[in-house]
Formats: structure tokens, C-alpha cells, sequence
């Protein structure tokens, strides 16, 4: 290939200037005979100027050069060949010969080769999807019902038409090339017939003309466009005489990755071409008794057989017919071909490879010959499918992590067919825990598995004897099948002794009261453990009767009591009345605290701040201030929350040692809240200050926090 590749450097500038040269005159000289010319690669002295002076100066013309080769189609005299076949770089000279559509009449099927049975889900689902074949023949019907055709070429007629991929001059005018195009891919659409991969794409490259005949140089540009437009497989029914660019062209084409396919021929005796080459695969005919048809050519060539007699398949003019030859025994091949290339179990993705698939799997037939059907009948199901394998999986064990002793748990075993058969009903999974003598229970699935198709099975587990620390679960089945390494799955979980925890979860209430009035305070408190409690629970509320500047003792605001205790997650609110009658004006902190010896301490009280702002007759009211430090040089802004504040308040401060603070753009936002700017003066304080806060209507009336504000050094 390599020195191909060589000669195709070297050749083609020599072709496309000849071409050129000689563009006027091929019009009008029509004298002569169309050979093939294959060349060697240019040497010593020949320059392809003499090349093209040789051939000019005889009246010849070049119709077509290629790039898969280094062949071109020339018109030319008899003695314009005689003088050029002894130049060196002429490697041979050969009539462009006809090859001829070998198709006979009659029908039925391609249920014998099992094509459908690869269709089905159950067994992997390959229709041939993604896979490009192209038919080389007399074009496709491109709108017969029953195909999808992708697109063409047409390869054949005058100059206007060759090289032309409108669907006018690529579709099927004669029939035989939808015939065989639907034995590869009638779609399974409930209309006519089916075809072997009905989900490929199909491409017609016409290379035969409307007689069912054409040349071998319109079978190496079909080749040649295969190759540059990344065809996998060609199914080629038509046989003819040897050809050496022809054979060279199937050479390259099977070198770039492409699969040959071709018919044997229908004159009863040798192999015809292309089928006979090396790298095409030759396929002969039988029928659906498995007897060689008559007209099959037979020889050492002929590497498969598929059925090739009374085949019904579609036709031009979006008809169908039957009939009967190798041509039908060709495409059956490029099928199942296609099948296996598109096998997503079998992974086989080169021509080679698909060519040694389909010669290990083909059914023997022991009354014919190898000469006759070669390694045999072609098998659609054992070529596109793996080999059958039942295997049940134990896939997943489903159960929490951290599970408590005494609790009933849900565990879940999921099975999974992973074969490529059906799996019946029937099948006992047990899950067991280790190191425990009965089994935690068994499962029987109720329908058959589909490769693919699993079912999850539930479990009920109690826990209450079993010790705490780790545990192995394992879930297993009783099905005997191809692979036992799968057939069990085992899970690890955490079992704890269940805590007793009694948490006090939430204290509210309002943010401040005055002094003298009640405040309503509720408690939450939950079981957030793991056992119930049934004993009463005693929740008390205090109040650390302190200002900012006097810590006393806690006083007892109140105690509640939960009768009957708490379930796990029950949770109940205690509402306690606080008389601050007596009560120091600052801010207080309320702790709630259940009496409950349990697992947990840090949850057992939750406390709350409430400000108690003095009494006021003028109903000036200051209930907190924020922030409550500032530092001494420092200027910012405080606002004091509180009730009864007008347009014109001011703010001071009172009570402290040293300069006080000075207040400035007091605002009122609200009857609710005063903005003020604090300066302190920025002298040398060894120890924090604190001052009473006031704030003083333009009536005179006013209110007083005491121990408001702290200033720091």
C-alpha cells in the first residue's frame, strides 16, 4: 500500500494536467476504447510532461483519475495503447470491463438466520444503529416507504450526472439495488418486509446502470467515495471478470477499514469478481432447506453462504418483489455485518474483526463442501450476541448506617439480572445476620428478570437482642448460575444502646417589661433521645436577680411539671408568669432547667435575657440601650429602645465618675426609639466607667436606665 501511496504522489499531478490539456477536445473525439491504466511510480528520466505528450498527441483523453489508486479511466485508440503499454511506469492496461446484477426470481425470509432474535431487549438490542452501509448496485429508491436512505453518489452516466449526489440521479430506476438495500435495512415499521439491521444507515452509490450493467472504473470511484466518506460496510451484488485496478481498489478500500462484501456470481461454476479478491468476502446462496442453489458460483473464494432464493424484499416505485441469486445472499452478510459492528455487548469495532466474527459463529451445513458455503451459513444471533450467560446479582443492601437497639429496621436487597437471559420467578433470597442463628427472614422474587431488569426486596428487622457494636448483614440467593461470585453482598451496621436525653430546647418571651408588670415566659422542652420516659419531669425557671454591676443569688420564678414524662420526639411547653414587682431595673437572665438525670448535660438549660426598665409616672419609658460599651475616644451611636419618646428628646448621662459622656443629635425614630452620637472625652481611665442612661422629653418627663452604658479605657 505503501508504494501506492507512493505512485498516487507521483501519478496524479501527471492525470490532472492531462485532463486539463486535453478538455476541448474530448468533446468531440469519441474514437477509441475506455481502459483502466494502472501506473507504477515514476522513475529515472520519464517525467509525466511525456506522459501527457504521448497520450495528446494520439487523440486520447483521461475521464476520470483517482485518489484511492494510482488508476485513471482513459479514452483512447487502439494505437495510442499499443504505444504506451511498454513505458516503464505503465503497470498494466485493461478493458473497462461490465459487471452484471445477479438477481433471479422467487421468495421468503431472513427468519433463518436469526436476525430478529437480536432485536429483542431481552437479548441486547442491536439493530444496527450508527453503523453506514452502502449499497453499491443501481441506486435506492429513495422514497419507498419502507427505507431510510441517508443519501448517494451516482457514479455512472455522461459527465453531468457522474459524481452527482442530487436523489434524482442516484435513485433507483430499475430495482434490483432496492431490492438488496432492503434485505440490509427494511425498516421494521409494520409495512412490506423487514430487513437484517433495520436501523443502519443506508447509502446508495449507483455504479450500475438502468440495464443492471456498468463499468469497473464507475466500481472504483463508488469505492473511493466509501472510503472518503467513512463508510464501514459495502454489500456489492454484481460479479465480472478479473480486473487488476479493481482488485487493487478493494485492497485499499479493506486496508482504510472498510468491509467488502460481494456475491459469488450465478453462473453455477467459479467465484466471480469482485468476490474472488482476497480482501472481499465471497458469499454464495442456499435455500430454505439448506441446499446450495443451483446458480451459486462455488470455489475456494467463497467464504459464507446466506439464503439466496425466493427472497421478498422491496422494490422501485415503493414496491416489493422476490427473487432469487447470490445478489440476495450478499446483503444478507452486510447485515448481520452491521449487527456486529454495532453489538454494544461485543465491543468489535474493525472490519477484521466483525470478518473473523462472522466466519467463527456461521452454522455449519454438513452436506455442503467449504467450496461451496465456506465456514458456513451466516448466524445473525450468534454472531451480534455475546454467548449466553445467566447470572443473578445481589446488587445493593440498603439499611441505615447507625441503627438503635430495640428498633424495628427496613432492609432492602436488591437483585439485578446481569446475563443476557431471562431469569425465572421463584428465586429465595435470605438476608442473615452473622453470628446469629435464624435467618432475619426470606424473600421470593415473583416474576422473571430481563437481562438488565432488577427487583428490590424488604426486610424487617428487629433488633432487640441483638448486642450492640458492628454487624454483618449479608443477603444472598439460591439460583445456580454461571457466576457465583456475584450470588451474595453484605453490608455493615452500627447498633447502639438507645439514650435517654431530655433537652430543654427553647425559652421565650418578651424582650423587656416594666417594672412592676408581668411577664408570660414559655419553656419548651423535648425527648431527643431514644427511650421513652415515663417518670414526671420537673422544669424550674429562675432569674439571676441581677443588674450589671450586682450578681445575687438565682431566684425560682416557677416550676412545672411534665406528668407522665415524654415519648421519643414528644415535646410539651410550659408557660410561667414573672411578677417583677421588687425586681432591680436592668437586664436579667431567665434559666430553665429540667430536673432529669440523663446522658447529655449540655442540653438540659437554656436561659434568655430580659430587661426590667423602671417605672416612669410620666410614661417615659427606657426598656435596653445598644450598644452598651463604647470606649473612651471613641465617638458613636447609640439607640435606647423603650416607649413614650417625642420630637425633642434629649439624652444624658448621670451617675459615673469623671467627665460623663456628651450626647448630640438626638433623634426620635419612633415613640419606640431614640438615635443618639456619644463622644467621650479621650482622657487616661484606668478602669471601665458606667453610667445611667436618661432621656428627657421637651414636657420634662423622663425615664432612667440605670448602669445603661459602660465605657471602657
Amino acid at each position: 500500500m505503501e508504494t501506492l501511496r507512493r505512485a498516487l504522489r507521483i501519478v496524479l499531478p501527471i492525470l490532472m494536467g492531462f485532463c486539463q490539456v486535453q478538455s476541448t477536445s474530448a468533446q468531440s473525439d469519441s474514437v477509441g476504447r475506455k481502459v483502466l491504466i494502472g501506473f507504477h511510480p515514476v522513475v529515472g528520466s520519464n517525467r509525466p510532461q511525456t506522459l501527457a505528450e504521448v497520450i495528446r498527441s494520439a487523440g486520447g483523453q483521461v475521464d476520470h483519475s483517482y485518489h484511492l489508486l494510482p488508476v485513471v479511466l482513459a479514452t483512447m485508440s487502439d494505437e495510442t495503447l499499443d504505444s504506451i503499454r511498454s513505458r516503464p511506469e505503465i503497470a498494466y492496461v485493461e478493458r473497462d470491463r461490465r459487471v452484471h446484477a445477479t438477481a433471479q426470481e422467487t421468495p421468503w425470509n431472513i427468519g433463518r438466520i436469526g436476525a430478529d432474535r437480536v432485536w429483542a431487549a431481552e437479548y441486547g438490542c442491536t439493530s444496527g444503529a450508527g453503523i453506514d452501509v452502502a449499497i453499491l448496485d443501481t441506486g435506492i429508491d429513495a422514497d419507498h416507504p419502507d427505507l431510510s436512505v441517508a443519501g448517494g453518489i451516482n457514479c455512472t452516466g455522461n459527465i453531468l450526472k457522474d459524481g452527482s449526489t442530487r436523489r434524482a440521479d442516484w435513485t433507483d430506476k430499475e430495482g434490483h439495488g432496492t431490492h438488496c438495500a432492503g434485505i440490509v435495512a427494511a425498516l421494521n415499521n409494520s409495512l412490506g418486509v423487514v430487513g437484517v439491521a433495520p436501523q443502519v444507515r443506508l447509502w446508495a452509490v449507483k455504479v450500475l446502470a438502468d440495464d443492471r450493467s456498468g463499468y469497473v472504473s464507475d466500481v472504483i470511484q463508488g469505492l473511493e467515495w466509501c472510503v472518503d466518506n467513512g463508510i464501514e460496510i459495502v454489500s456489492m451484488s454484481f460479479a465480472g471478470e478479473f480486473s487488476q485496478a479493481l482488485g487493487e481498489a478493494c485492497d485499499a478500500a479493506c486496508e482504510a477499514g472498510l468491509l467488502l462484501v460481494a456475491a459469488s456470481g450465478n453462473d453455477g461454476v467459479a467465484v466471480g469478481y469482485p468476490a474472488a479478491y482476497d480482501s472481499v468476502i465471497a458469499v454464495s446462496a442456499v435455500d430454505a432447506a439448506d441446499r446450495l442453489a443451483a446458480f451459486s458460483s462455488v470455489g475456494p473464494a467463497v467464504e459464507l453462504t446466506a439464503p439466496g432464493v425466493d427472497i421478498r424484499s422491496t422494490y422501485r416505485d415503493g414496491g416489493y418483489a422476490s427473487f432469487s441469486g447470490t445478489s440476495m445472499a450478499c446483503p444478507h452478510v452486510a447485515g448481520v455485518a452491521a449487527l456486529v459492528w454495532a453489538s454494544p455487548s461485543l465491543a468489535i469495532h474493525s472490519a477484521a474483526g466483525v470478518r473473523a466474527r462472522l466466519r467463527a459463529t456461521a452454522e455449519k451445513l454438513p452436506s455442503l463442501s467449504a467450496a461451496q458455503v465456506g465456514y458456513g451459513l451466516v448466524q445473525a444471533e450468534k454472531a451480534a450476541l455475546p454467548p449466553a450467560v445467566v447470572d443473578l446479582a445481589v446488587t445493593e443492601i440498603r439499611v441505615a448506617d447507625l441503627v438503635v437497639r430495640g428498633d424495628s429496621i427496613d432492609v432492602m436487597a436488591t437483585v439485578e439480572n446481569v446475563g443476557n437471559r431471562n431469569c425465572a420467578a421463584g428465586v429465595t433470597v435470605t438476608l442473615v445476620r452473622k453470628g446469629a442463628g435464624a435467618a432475619i427472614g426470606t424473600k421470593k422474587t415473583t416474576e422473571s428478570l430481563s437481562p438488565g431488569a432488577s427487583v428490590t426486596l424488604t426486610y424487617t428487622w428487629d433488633t432487640t437482642d441483638v448486642p450492640a457494636g458492628v454487624q454483618t448483614l449479608t443477603a444472598r440467593h439460591d439460583m445456580a448460575d454461571d457466576d457465583a461470585t456475584n450470588d451474595r453482598k453484605s453490608v455493615s451496621v452500627t447498633v447502639r444502646a438507645p439514650i435517654v436525653d431530655i433537652a430543654v430546647t427553647a425559652v421565650t418571651g418578651p424582650a423587656s417589661v416594666t417594672k412592676g408588670n408581668s411577664a408570660q415566659i414559655v419553656v419548651a422542652v423535648e425527648n431527643v433521645g431514644d427511650e421513652d420516659v415515663v417518670e414526671d419531669i420537673a422544669v424550674s425557671l429562675t432569674s439571676d436577680y441581677a443588674t450589671t454591676s450586682d450578681t445575687g443569688d438565682d431566684v425560682v420564678i416557677g416550676t412545672q411539671i411534665v406528668r407522665g414524662g415524654l415519648s421519643v420526639g414528644q415535646s410539651a411547653n410550659l408557660t410561667y408568669t414573672w411578677d417583677t414587682r421588687g425586681v432591680a431595673a436592668g437586664v436579667h437572665t431567665l434559666t430553665a432547667r429540667h430536673d432529669r438525670s440523663d446522658e447529655y448535660s449540655d442540653n438540659d438549660s437554656e436561659g434568655m435575657p430580659l430587661t426590667v426598665a423602671g417605672a416612669s409616672s410620666s410614661g417615659v419609658i427606657i426598656a435596653s440601650i445598644m450598644p452598651r460599651t463604647v470606649r473612651s475616644g471613641m465617638p458613636g451611636s447609640i439607640i435606647i429602645r423603650g416607649a413614650g419618646f417625642v420630637d425633642g428628646a434629649k439624652v444624658s448621662f448621670e451617675g459615673g465618675e469623671g467627665p460623663p459622656p456628651t450626647a448630640t443629635s438626638a433623634r426620635v425614630i419612633s415613640p419606640n426609639s431614640v438615635m443618639a452620637r456619644v463622644t467621650v472625652a479621650d482622657d487616661i481611665r484606668l478602669i471601665p466607667t458606667v453610667w445611667d442612661v436618661r432621656v428627657t422629653n421637651p414636657d420634662g418627663s423622663s425615664a432612667v436606665l440605670h448602669e445603661g452604658l459602660a465605657v471602657q479605657p
